[in-house]
């Protein structure tokens, strides 16, 4: 007895078996996987998948964020907050082309500006940029963000006013923010998670010199490199990397055999001895350090030749060692000791601005 043919049309093949109905999977599994995107664009691409992905996910955390001026509340016993912006570093990767970092700003009514990723404090100054940018068709890693306050908010009167603003979003809970200010004695403000009073702490015994938030936990140091970190347990947080220290011991004015007079060292975190231990190499890594967001990147999702190097941003030197560096932006080379114009290298420079002739073609005009 023959057997019967199969109609080809009928068979299944591997095409046709790989082909699934995303749609059609359990809305707790959905709600689980969205708890574990850290990242919110990762949570916006998921979310933007179908309806029935979006209704079961978290929902975007509310960008609604306000900061506490100090001074004025202890003045006349009211409380008197700034809006804040949340200001975010995105580099954008297309298939074998340069690849373009970005600085923007949301502010809590959605609007997003592009702002020069080289200078600080322009938020009321855009760039002009005639393109829309669409995420959701371009391979764009989410670098890191911080907190500002617009400066149409900072009136001549605000002689304090937030020096650097990092906020720790707790999935469905609300944001704890901490800040510290501009003053003689620095003061730190903390909400913690569904407090409705801000705690202003100003007699600080230690003089912060920054702010950061690893692996979902607030971490202030002062100038000597102790660490305070705050008790605040995330759960479900993941975060890849390691949280950096960088010494800075610069000699402004003085000029050794034509040399810049210039030490850096780095330092990493040990989470389980709670210290600080020295760190030889960057290996890989690029590290960007700015006044307000400072991050790093490998050396291969950037597209320079190496990495092993940190990169000053939003002014950070103005002058250096008699020479004016443009925006005062400069480029640390930990293998040679040695600092440059980011003019000067155009491996690092062109990721900047202006952007590369790929944007206008792939972009769509406003």
């Amino acid at each position: 007895m023959k057997k019967k043919k199969e109609n080809p049309q009928n068979t299944p093949t591997a095409t046709s078996m790989a082909e699934s109905d995303w749609s059609s999977l359990p809305k707790e599994l959905l709600h689980l996987i969205s708890q574990r995107l850290d990242v919110e664009l990762d949570l916006i691409r998921f979310r933007s998948t179908c309806s029935t992905w979006r209704s079961s996910s978290l929902p975007i955390p509310n960008l609604t964020l306000k900061f506490p001026h100090p001074y004025q509340s202890s003045i006349n016993n009211t409380t008197q907050f700034h809006s804040l912006s949340k200001r975010s570093f995105f580099l954008i990767k297309p298939p074998l082309q340069r690849p373009w970092l970005i600085k923007i700003t949301q502010n809590p009514n959605g609007k997003t500006k592009l702002l020069h990723p080289l200078l600080s404090y322009q938020s009321s100054h855009p760039l002009h940029f005639p393109h829309a940018l669409d995420f959701s068709e371009l391979y764009v890693l989410e670098l890191g963000n911080d907190y500002i306050i617009d400066s149409e908010q900072i009136l001549p009167c605000d002689y304090v006013y937030p020096e650097k603003i990092v906020a720790v979003t707790c999935k469905e809970k609300g944001p704890l923010v901490i800040g510290t200010f501009i003053s003689t004695k620095k003061s730190v403000s903390l909400k913690t998670n569904g407090d409705e009073i801000w705690c202003v702490i100003t007699d600080m015994s230690i003089n912060l010199v920054d702010i950061c938030v690893f692996k979902g936990r607030p971490y202030m140091i002062d100038g000597i490199g102790r660490t305070i970190i705050v008790g605040l347990g995330l759960h479900n947080f993941n975060s890849e990397g390691a949280l950096l220290r960088v010494d800075i011991y610069e000699c402004l004015g003085f000029d050794y055999s034509g040399k810049d007079v210039l030490r850096i060292n780095v330092f990493r975190f040990d989470e389980k001895e709670c210290k600080w231990a020295d760190l030889m190499s960057l290996g890989d890594r690029v590290l960007f350090l700015g006044n307000g967001c400072s991050f790093s990147a490998s050396a291969s999702d950037l597209c320079v030749s190496k990495g092993n190097c940190v990169i000053f941003i939003d002014d950070a030197f103005l002058n250096f060692n008699g020479k004016n560096m443009q925006y005062g932006n400069c480029v640390f080379d930990l293998d040679q000791g040695k600092l440059s114009p980011l003019s000067d290298c155009p491996d690092y420079f062109n990721l900047f601005w202006p952007p590369a002739e790929w944007i206008g073609e792939c972009c769509v005009p406003k």
